[in-house]
């Protein structure tokens, strides 16, 4: 939904900050042994991010901490170094973590900055686009935390589809036109109160896998539901507008005067406000009623 720069961090930097702030000497060692093996996975993580085939990337079975899941280091190892290596971290690691979520500016990427990143005077969160449940390898790869809002974050899941056409969009690494082109649509229905439809209509000339990821992201994120909440509270002042100040406009000042909305630049293309304005001024009978 939204572009984010990737964080300014080399993938094995995070590992290595937070290895060298482990307390116990004989895991602190363990690690660096396998630091290796950890190199090659990521090398992995970045083909596959070539290929948008996250998907494919081994797994690990739900629980089970005691697995051996890359070199010798255990699944419970690698998650630990990430929730006690990296969030629980007063040094550097935690440092970069903060870093990474700032990164979105306070707005979600996956909704395009409709969920709250957090509680006032905090970061929020950074959702592992890999859920380390079963991508443990990736648990502090750069390239795998993404800051989110609590609504997508929960969206996600501790899952992740094992079909690429299903994959949801990565901020960091995915093609340039789902965030460049328009895929999200909405209608206006004439009733009372009015209501606004959202969909997703990506162009035809997309390969189907990308038209059929936008619409899984979609559903995952639970945008329609989202859009349009947010749209009647929207509605609301904007019809009182018209009734008032902006009753001196004609039909097509009016509408005009949505365009200017709809094609605001500064605003995700395919986010809630540009796509309801989008709609608002297609309707004819939107921009011609006095809401009397």
């Amino acid at each position: 939904m939204k572009r984010l720069d990737a964080p300014p961090y080399a993938s094995i930097n995070l590992y290595d900050e937070s290895v060298a702030g482990l307390g116990d000497e004989l895991l602190r060692k363990k690690f660096l042994r396998n630091r290796p093996t950890v190199v090659e996975a990521y090398g992995r993580f970045d083909e596959s991010s070539q290929t948008k085939t996250w998907c494919d990337l081994p797994r690990a079975a739900h629980g089970n901490p005691e697995a051996i899941v890359l070199g010798s280091l255990l699944k419970g190892e690698l998650v630990s170094l990430y929730d006690e290596g990296v969030v629980k971290s007063k040094g550097k690691p935690r440092n970069m973590y903060d870093q990474i979520k700032l990164g979105a500016h306070d707005e979600c990427p996956y909704c395009g900055g409709m969920g709250e990143m957090g509680e006032v005077g905090e970061l929020g969160t950074a959702d592992h686009f890999l859920p380390k449940a079963y991508f443990p390898t990736y648990a502090v790869l750069p390239l795998n935390l993404v800051p989110a809002c609590q609504v997508c974050n929960k969206g996600m899941g501790g899952s992740f589809p094992t079909d690429e056409n299903s994959q949801p969009l990565h901020p960091y690494l995915d093609e340039d036109h789902f965030f460049l082109e328009k895929w999200t649509s909405a209608s206006v229905r004439n009733e009372d109160p009015l209501v606004v439809d959202f969909e997703v209509r990506s162009p035809a000339s997309w390969p189907e896998k990308d038209r059929q990821r936008v619409t899984a992201h979609f559903r995952a994120c639970k945008l329609e539901a989202r859009y349009r909440s947010r749209a009647w509270t929207e509605l609301t002042p904007l019809i009182s507008q018209r009734k008032s100040t902006l009753r001196i406009f004609s039909s097509e000042q009016f509408r005009e005067h949505l365009l200017v909305i709809a094609n605001e630049p500064n605003l995700p293309i395919n986010g809630w406000k540009r796509t309801l304005y989008s709609a608002l001024a297609a309707s004819k009978w939107f921009c011609e009623a006095d809401f009397a």
